[in-house]
This record gives structure tokens, C-alpha cells and sequence, in this order.
């Protein structure tokens, strides 16, 4: 049988296609095919603006509401849009027109309280500074800035932010976030892992060039889809507005180490800067991304601890250890007290303190450049973390790196400032008025960090002249109220005093002070900072200033307890006695007892047992 009858060769000059120009034509094909997917979507469909798959929020009142108000003539003005006043707690009150004016480039301003202005208002935050500069650098054209930062707002919130003000033809979003991430508790669990690819560069590199085609937008709409209908409780349901851990206890006691959920929450933070940039382009806005700063040297870490490792002894000593480091850093033997922080970090590396405390002992000995690495890593450490953290950055800068995003290192700007007038960058409160938030000329700084990116874009022609930043600074500077600036520093002033940051509330108060010397409650917190520093004969001349000036009904517990402590006896009783008669509940109860602890060193035995009693029946 003839097998190749029935299977005749094939011609030899038959032509054969290499799989080179094989894997060619599939490429081209797929190009093809890929660019025709992307014009029909182009053509037929929108994007919708982007979820975010951790987050939900129960029903509130929107931010934006019609304006009503009437022209200075009484009669209907144009219609307009401004933050409904049920906001105003968290919001400045901006108005604007529903209908961008021809010629005007409008800018919208988002972030947190940064933004906001705190703990002043939008007048002397860096919004403030531009709606001043840019008149100055382009007077051609008619420059709208919006404030719309939102106290404690995080990204989360601030995203939801920019997608009610996306419908109002908006030219361009300027952020500064990355502060209060942590500030609200979210839970994450298993989500992390299907929801993104961290830790996984090139897979998130090509994630993110993904979602950059209408047909990568269009698959990631699906997958929400499909991931919000098979999993309707996978969202937390967060409140209408802003719910902070710190509300709930003394203090953060409330915040304990938990690295998994840090890493959720920085996770999250990357996430949302990349729904922040959908949002901007559907809305053909430019985006302007700040990178934060925050106090380095004279905001000690909120809430410290050594690890979870160590047993009960070591911790015992270690603490004795970071005391005698704290005196003797204090005693100006800054040298002695880094041996002692350096010692104690070959044991652990975990207490936010111990790194706070060895970046001021690196400063004071001229290791500038080891102080500014060391105070960073107490903002790692912290438990509490208030201050945008490495990672934050770190995030930040990848996103800058990888997006279209208009890049502004405020960070770097402010430690190139802080370099030419301090010698060094570990900025302090030269330049912040408490862990985050910036003075008002540092608002300015913020600003023309701002100006100079956006001039690099060709956005403004140029960055202000000398002359236009004195003009700007009088101009800003003559907003100020000082009876309103007297009363945000006595705000600042509690709220670190509250914390226990008595270092901080006294400077806080101090400012108070110095613009409203009458201030009582400035001058009470200043007092008791002074007793927690040992400050027992300073504070005793504060008290008594407070009471030739006025009576302050919280004060006089304290100051009798004071007084009988030094022997002052007489005086003492004064002064606990009129402490039961103003105080009710709790502090009454406190106060007899303090009175009845003076009678009975007196050998007062019945008046001390009538005391404890009546504090004994008002705590049933």
C-alpha cells in the first residue's frame, strides 16, 4: 500500500509565516480591536464616577444647597450655589455662582482642616492666600477659588466632596490630605486582599495605566458591580459626617497598635487618590496634589508604648530608662540622655517617645539630618496617628509619580525653607501651631508652593514677584481678627491640654494670652500645664493672676489643692470652699473630698467626716 498516495507532500515552495510576524499580526489585531472598543465607548458611553469599595455613608444633607441671599440692592441676586448651612461646623461658608461667569478659571480647594484654615478660617488659610495672589500674577483673568475643606475631613470624605462639586464646571482641584486618615475607624478585613495589589509595583502600575482607557474604566465598573451585588454588606456604613475615635474617650485611650489596620488604611488612602483622579478627569478638571507636612520638633507623639513583646520587668525598666533620658535632656546633657535612648533601642524600637526624645537630643548635639529622620519615625511609631505617617507620603509620591496630577512637595519646600533660616529641617513651631496645622505666614508658604507648580504647567504665567507677596501678605494679615484668633488659640489650647500635651497647651495658651490677657480659661490651662511640668511656684503666681482678674469656677479646686499642698492652709480652705458651692455631680463630689482631706491634716476629724459624706452621697 502506498502511504504517500494518500498524503502527497506539500509544495516546497509553499510560503510559511514565522512566528514572529505571527505574534505581530495577533498584536496588531488586538490594537485593533482594542482601539475600536475604546471609540465606540467614547461614543456611546459614560463613566460612571468611581465607589469606593470599602465605604458607604448613611443618608445627610447635601453640601451644596441653592443661594437665596439677595444682591447688596435687596434684590435676587444670580442664581447661586453655596455650602448649606447645616455644614457650617465642618465648612467655611463659600458662596459661588450655579453659572461659571465667561473668563473665569474656578478653583476648588479640598483636603481637611489644613484646608479649611484652622484653627483660624478660610481667610488666612492658604485659599485665602491664593484668591489674593492669583489676581496679582494673572490680573487678565478672573480667578474663582471655593474653600471646600472639611474639618477632619479624610480621603474617604473629601472624594465624596469632589464629586458634588465635579457637576459645577470645575477647572481645577487642588488637594492637601493625608493628615486625618486615621482619625475614623473603619474595618477592612478580607477586602484588602481582593480589592487591589498592594505591595505588588508592576501589577499596580499596570492597574492604575488600566483604568486610564475607557475600556479599563469600563471593566473596573463591572467588577464593582458585581462586587457590590454578591456582596451587600461588605461596605461599612460610616455616619453622614464625621465620626472620630477621639470623640469617644479621654484622650487616646481609644487607639491601640494595629498594624493590619494601618496597612488597610493606607491602602484605602491609595485607592482614593486614584478614584479622586476619575472624578477630576470625568469632570475635565485639572488635579493638583499637595504633599503634607507636619510639626516635627515641638508636637511630642500622641500616645506611646514600648512593644508587645516585652515582658512586664524590661518594660519597667525601660520606662525608668526613658524618664532619666527626659531629665537629662531637660537638664541640657543632651549627649548623656541620647546614650541613654540609644541603649534603650537595642532593647526596642516600637515607643513613639523614645525616637521623639533622641531626635531633640540629635538636634541639640548637631546632627541635624539623624534628628529629622529620628522625629519622623516617632510619627511612624505613634499609636495615635494625627500626622500623615511614611507611608502616607510614600503613597502620595508614587500616585504623583504615576498620574497626570499636578505635583506640589510642599514637604520639601518647607524643608528647603527651614533649612536657609533654622540650619536645619526638623520644622517646629516657627511653623506650625500645633501638630498639623500651619501658621498663617506658613499658609502663605503653602500657596506660593502652589503658584510655582502651576506656573510650571503653564497655568499662571508666573510666580509672584517680591512686592506682590509683601502686597499679599497685608493684605491676608489685615483680615485678622485678633479677638477671633485669641479665642482659636484657647481652643488649641484645650484640646492639647485635653490630650496631655502640656508642653504644647501651654504655648497654645501663652498665645492665647498674649492677644487676650483678660482670657481665664487660657490663663486656668496655662496654670495646670505648669503643675504637670513641676512648676508649682509658677503656677500658684498664674492662679492668683486669674482670680485678681475674675473668678473661673474650675479653677478653684485645683488652686486650693495647690495651696494647702504648699502649706498655704488658710488660703486653701477659701478657695475649696467656694469650689463645693459652684461646682454640682462629679466635681462637687471631688471638691469635699479635697476639703475634707485638709481637714483632717488639720486634725479637723469631724469636719472631714461630714465632708467625705456628702462626697460619698453625691457619687451614689
Amino acid at each position: 500500500m502506498n502511504h504517500n498516495a494518500a498524503h502527497p507532500p506539500a509544495p516546497r515552495n509553499a510560503p510559511r509565516i514565522s512566528l514572529g510576524k505571527r505574534l505581530l499580526f495577533s498584536l496588531v489585531l488586538i490594537v485593533a480591536l482594542f482601539g475600536i472598543a475604546e471609540l465606540l465607548l467614547a461614543c456611546f458611553w459614560v463613566a460612571p464616577p468611581p465607589t469606593d469599595p470599602f465605604v458607604g455613608f448613611s443618608p445627610s444633607v447635601p453640601l451644596l444647597v441653592e443661594d437665596e441671599r439677595s444682591d447688596s440692592n435687596g434684590d435676587a441676586a444670580e442664581p447661586g450655589l453655596r455650602i448649606n448651612p447645616a455644614k457650617l461646623v465642618w465648612f467655611n461658608d463659600q458662596s459661588f455662582p450655579a453659572s461659571k461667569p465667561v473668563g473665569t478659571y474656578r478653583i476648588v480647594c479640598l483636603g481637611g482642616s489644613t484646608t479649611f484654615g484652622r484653627p483660624f478660617d478660610d481667610s488666612t488659610s492658604f485659599c485665602g492666600w491664593l484668591r489674593t495672589l492669583l489676581p496679582m500674577v494673572d490680573p487678565e483673568q478672573n480667578w474663582e477659588v471655593i474653600n471646600a475643606g472639611g474639618v477632619s475631613y479624610a480621603s474617604y470624605r473629601v472624594a465624596g466632596v469632589m464629586q458634588e462639586f465635579a457637576r459645577h464646571d470645575i477647572d481645577l482641584f487642588i488637594l492637601y490630605t493625608g493628615q486625618n486618615e486615621f482619625l475614623e475607624w473603619r474595618t477592612y478585613g478580607d477586602l484588602i486582599e481582593s480589592s487591589d495589589t498592594p505591595g505588588i509595583p508592576a501589577a499596580r502600575a499596570l492597574s492604575t495605566l488600566a483604568t486610564k482607557t475607557r475600556v479599563g474604566q469600563s471593566i473596573q465598573s463591572l467588577v464593582d458591580r458585581l462586587r457590590s451585588t454578591g456582596q451587600p454588606d461588605s461596605k461599612q456604613i460610616l455616619s453622614g459626617d464625621v465620626d472620630e475615635i477621639l470623640n469617644h474617650t479621654i484622650g487616646p485611650a481609644s487607639y491601640q497598635r494595629n498594624p493590619s489596620w494601618y496597612r488597610g488604611v493606607e491602602e484605602h488612602f491609595r485607592i482614593n487618590l486614584r478614584r479622586m483622579e476619575r472624578i477630576a478627569q470625568g469632570a475635565g478638571a485639572k488635579l493638583a496634589v499637595v504633599v503634607p507636612a507636619s510639626n516635627l520638633r515641638d508636637c511630642s507623639p500622641f500616645k506611646a508604648d514600648f512593644g508587645d513583646g516585652i515582658d512586664a520587668a524590661t518594660r519597667q525598666r525601660l520606662t525608668q530608662d526613658l524618664e532619666t533620658a527626659r531629665e537629662l535632656l531637660a537638664d541640657d546633657a543632651a549627649a548623656q540622655s541620647l546614650e541613654v535612648l540609644e541603649l534603650i533601642l537595642e532593647q526596642d524600637q516600637a515607643n513613639a517617645d523614645v525616637h521623639f526624645l533622641r531626635g531633640r537630643a540629635l538636634l541639640e548635639v548637631g546632627l541635624e539630618d539623624d534628628a529629622a529622620k529620628s522625629f519622623q519615625r516617632a510619627i511612624d511609631e505613634d499609636i495615635c496617628p494625627l500626622r500623615a505617617t511614611t507611608p502616607i507620603k510614600q503613597i502620595l509620591r508614587e500616585f504623583l509619580a504615576e498620574s497626570s496630577a499636578i505635583p506640589v512637595d510642599f514637604e520639601s519646600h518647607l524643608a528647603a525653607l527651614s533649612q536657609s533660616e533654622q540650619g536645619h529641617a526638623c520644622f517646629g513651631a516657627e511653623s506650625f501651631l500645633d501638630h498639623v496645622h500651619p501658621t498663617v505666614e506658613v499658609h502663605g508658604e503653602i500657596a506660593l508652593a502652589i503658584l510655582r507648580s502651576l506656573a510650571d504647567h503653564a497655568i499662571v504665567p508666573a510666580t509672584p514677584t517680591i512686592l506682590q507677596i509683601v502686597a499679599a501678605t497685608g493684605a491676608v494679615e489685615s483680615k485678622i481678627d485678633l479677638r477671633a484668633q485669641a479665642v482659636a488659640f484657647r481652643n488649641l489650647a484645650k484640646l492639647t491640654h485635653w490630650a496631655g500635651k502640656y508642653d504644647e497647651a501651654r504655648r497654645n495658651a501663652n498665645d492665647a494670652l498674649r492677644l487676650l490677657p483678660l482670657d481665664l480659661e487660657s490663663r486656668y490651662i496655662l496654670a495646670d500645664c505648669m503643675v504637670h511640668k513641676g512648676q508649682i511656684d509658677a503656677a500658684i503666681e498664674q492662679y492668683t493672676e486669674l482670680f485678681k482678674i475674675g473668678n473661673f469656677d474650675r479653677a478653684c479646686r485645683p488652686f486650693g489643692e495647690l495651696l494647702a499642698m504648699q502649706g498655704h492652709t488658710d488660703a486653701a480652705k477659701g478657695y475649696l470652699m467656694q469650689a463645693v458651692f459652684v461646682s454640682q455631680g462629679r466635681r462637687q463630689a471631688l471638691a469635699y473630698e479635697s476639703l475634707g482631706r485638709l481637714h483632717e491634716s488639720l486634725g479637723e476629724n469631724e469636719l472631714a467626716a461630714e465632708c467625705f459624706e456628702k462626697a460619698s452621697q453625691l457619687r451614689q
